[in-house]
């Protein structure tokens, strides 16, 4: 599979499912998976079809629901914005009222503070079991 090169510049990987590459996105301020069909050459929701959607969708709700489990979040953030990154990709992203942007949108806010050792185990641990 073939990822944007901002993708790949920006996100960690995490694991694989039969729908999607999940990533985390290499900023410590949030918790924030994305996820990236792993059909080739897809940039809009619309592209794929009917059982790929429904089978990435189901991914995303995965994702969204384990990242709430493990980060007692007020909210999860769900977009699909294809202004800069061409190729369709899901941000999954742990919003929680003490953040650096509450509540405007992560999108812009400052400059990312990428991650140091150790990554965030207990979540990647969570994301790669509930897919496994």
């Amino acid at each position: 599979m073939t990822l944007h090169p901002a993708l790949v510049a920006d996100t960690l990987p995490v694991c694989l499912t039969d729908c999607s590459q999940i990533l985390l996105m290499n900023d410590s301020r949030w918790p924030w998976l994305i996820l990236v069909p792993v059909q080739p050459d897809i940039n809009e929701l619309h592209d794929l079809t009917h059982e790929q959607r429904n089978a990435f969708m189901a991914d995303v709700n995965q994702a969204s629901r384990v990242i709430q489990k493990v980060t007692a979040c007020k909210s999860v953030n769900v977009a699909m914005l294809g202004n800069v990154v061409s190729q369709l990709h899901c941000h999954v992203v742990a919003r929680d009222s003490d953040d650096p942007n509450w509540p405007r949108p992560v999108w812009g806010f400052e400059t990312a503070v990428p991650y140091v050792e150790p990554l965030p185990q207990s979540l990647l641990d969570a994301v790669r079991k509930s897919f496994s």
